[in-house]
């Protein structure tokens, strides 16, 4: 081989060499975009889920198997107890707990469908997760889970807490929430019911009350009046002067409510401990959702075993479109009540100004409180 063809080969393979690495990194750059688009429609689904479950939209064979997880911890870990809990909650028409004939077997939703569905809540969106030991039988349990999974989870009754916050730019900074401690579902049905016979067509939200639906929002409160037993309205609110980081503020609130709230709870003896909590909260603006529920969570789950020593169970904070979901906008028209007395600027009054004064009165929320009520400078405001 002469020196000219040599030095033609080596050029050759280098062009080869680098025709190589471009392919190989135009492969990586595929399947990088291939798995990160993969990762976004399995959050947009998730997100989904999480929207239809909080709204009672259980259209699908999927959503009524998240509904499901998400009410009975039990239906968690094992997936004959998920078939029976199905079975009786969407399909009682043919088993009503009892036994049942050959024939109607074969009409009920079989059983391989629902652990496919639950697996693809459980493994892929990562909802409503089984115990850790149920998770390493089932092969799915990772390795840093096995070291995190000290503690169990027992399946007890839950604190299901809606969220909304109000006043950014006002004197006052406000957190409402709506307390629920048994099943609601009656609750939601007598909300929808006023909706139909009304023909009341838009959401509820404080802010876009008008006086021709006064009179549907203050039958929205008498519901919750009638189920006052299960139901509590719990608010926290702090002076905005002096406070730099509104959100970080927020953060503080929201987690200070929810201690007092379960607190108040289980002092009273209405809902006394152990339980598990619940929370959700209206989804604003994505990053700084993403923050205020890494921290929560955080928070709540060192909350658990030390200020409740391990009899709070801590489930999830989870953050949903209000547009979708009846009760956050309850939890909407309960804060921007408070706000419209808290923040009140004026003496001229209307429709809100009576809706807000209807809502409080009906619950016996007093918004002048005691020293002894507050935390720091926090004033938390509980009513039965």
């Amino acid at each position: 081989m002469t020196q000219l063809e040599e030095s033609i080969g080596k050029h050759m393979q280098t062009l080869w060499d680098y025709q190589d690495e471009q392919n190989r990194q135009e492969s990586e750059e595929n399947s990088a975009q291939k798995d990160l688009a993969k990762e976004e429609a399995i959050e947009k689904e998730r997100q989904e889920v999480l929207d239809n479950v909080s709204s009672f939209i259980v259209d699908t064979v999927r959503d009524k198997t998240a509904w499901i997880l998400n009410h009975y911890p039990e239906a968690r870990d094992s997936d004959i107890t998920l078939q029976l809990k199905y079975w009786e909650t969407f399909e009682s028409d043919i088993y009503n707990g009892h036994s049942i004939t050959k024939e109607d077997y074969y009409k009920l939703t079989p059983l391989t469908t629902l652990v496919r569905a639950r697996a693809k809540i459980q493994n892929e969106y990562k909802l409503f997760l089984a115990k850790p030991e149920v998770r390493e039988r089932r092969g799915t349990l990772s390795e840093e889970e096995k070291q995190k999974a000290l503690q169990d989870k027992p399946n007890y009754p839950v604190f299901t807490v809606y969220m909304d916050d109000s006043g950014k730019n006002a004197d006052f900074l406000i957190i409402g929430s709506v307390w629920f401690l048994a099943e609601y579902r009656s609750v939601y049905s007598a909300i929808h019911k006023i909706k139909e016979e009304r023909g009341y067509k838009k959401e509820f939200h404080f802010k876009e009350l008008d006086r021709d639906s006064l009179p549907v929002y203050k039958e929205v409160v008498d519901v919750f009046w009638q189920y006052a037993n299960t139901v509590s309205f719990k608010l926290i609110s702090v002076p905005r002067s002096g406070i730099g980081k509104v959100r970080d503020a927020f953060t503080d609130m929201y987690y200070h409510l929810i201690v007092q709230g379960i607190t108040h709870e289980h002092s009273t003896g209405r809902a006394p401990l152990p339980r598990s909590l619940q929370v959700w909260i209206d989804s604003e603006e994505t990053n700084l959702d993403k923050l205020l529920v890494a921290n929560l969570n955080d928070r709540l789950s060192q909350a658990a075993q030390t200020h409740f020593e391990r009899r709070l169970a801590h489930d999830h904070v989870y953050t949903v479109d209000s547009a979708k979901n009846l009760i956050l906008q309850i939890a909407d028209m309960f804060t921007g009540s408070v706000n419209r007395i808290l923040n009140r600027a004026g003496t001229t009054r209307n429709h809100k100004d009576e809706l807000a004064e209807y809502f409080l009165n009906r619950f016996n929320i007093n918004l002048q409180l005691p020293e002894n009520d507050k935390v720091g400078d926090i004033s938390v405001h509980i009513s039965l």
